[in-house]
């Protein structure tokens, strides 16, 4: 059956202001405690990993992150959607359903870029907390925007915050300058860095970068 597009206005506009229960989504499921997300150190071998996020999940960070959790026995799935933010993938439905067919034990997320230069920032807040409560009881690790973009609205801080449980690590710290072709993306060298660099403090090897 072919939607007409006042229904589909109106599904979008229910899909907004739906709980997360609505619509066939995921339960949201009390917050485990910290050493049940994130035991330590992690054991790789069997684990299932989704990453998802913009266009950043791409070329080096996927290629080095993709080695990584190979070598250690995990399953990496990859999902990057040019564009999008935290809103785009609750409103889609598109997280819950990767959610269900790659049933991931972890989910990496790479998102936000897309609002560095918004100034509603504690609507886009809000937006996060929606997205990390359709993840559920899963060890999570939020990899933050690259300094490629001015963060205005001092929206870092706040993201570190909004995607608890989530552990938050900062890229904008990373020492990665501004392509001067005025792209808002890092080469594959920068990419590959970013994804050891990333790799060392999910393990909590000395020496990884800091996070908020």
């Amino acid at each position: 059956m072919v939607r007409s597009p006042l229904g589909t206005a109106v599904a979008f506009a229910l899909a907004l202001f739906a709980s997360p229960t609505d619509a066939g989504l995921l339960p949201v499921a009390p917050l485990p405690e910290p050493d049940e997300v994130y035991p330590a150190p992690p054991d790789w071998r069997g684990v299932r990993v989704l990453h998802v996020g913009d266009s950043n999940v791409a070329a080096g960070l996927v290629a080095g992150l993709r080695r990584a959790f190979s070598e250690a026995g995990a399953t990496y799935v990859p999902h990057g959607w040019v564009g999008s933010r935290s809103r785009s993938w609750v409103v889609s439905g598109l997280l819950t359903q990767l959610i269900r067919e790659v049933a991931p034990q972890v989910v990496v997320v790479t998102l936000e870029t897309n609002t560095l230069r918004s100034p509603k920032v504690d609507v886009n807040a809000a937006w996060v907390r929606r997205f990390v409560e359709r993840i559920g009881p899963r060890r999570c690790y939020w990899l933050g925007p690259p300094p490629l973009i001015d963060d205005a609205y001092g929206y870092g801080p706040v993201l570190a915050e909004a995607c608890a449980p989530c552990r938050y690590f900062d890229t904008s710290r990373l020492p990665y300058p501004k392509p001067a072709s005025g792209r808002f993306h890092l080469t594959r060298e920068q990419g590959l860095d970013w994804a050891a660099r990333a790799w060392a403090w999910m393990n909590g090897e000395a020496g990884a970068a800091d996070a908020l």
